[in-house]
């Protein structure tokens, strides 16, 4: 069930990702929340990073979310150029 669901995503996080960003960000936030995720067999907590820009117009947007992956970050969505 959940693997058909995330299947179904799959389409509309890769457009998000490849999406075009704007050249300036007057303001860029950075923040991390903490979420329990099934891990090898355990539950673990880890944390997902969040990078959130504001457009000149006052428009917020998510540039990105990364995941703790042994202590280190891995992306999870974020734009490669």
């Amino acid at each position: 069930m959940i693997s058909a669901v995330t299947d179904a995503v799959l389409d509309e996080v890769a457009t998000w990702q490849a999406r075009p960003l704007e050249p300036v960000y007057p303001l860029v936030f950075f923040d991390a929340l903490r979420v329990k995720i099934r891990d090898e067999g355990l539950v673990r907590n880890k944390a997902v990073h969040i990078a959130r820009g504001v457009r000149a117009d006052g428009t917020k947007e998510i540039l990105g979310l990364w995941l703790e992956q042994n202590g280190r970050r891995q992306v999870l969505a974020a734009r490669h150029e």
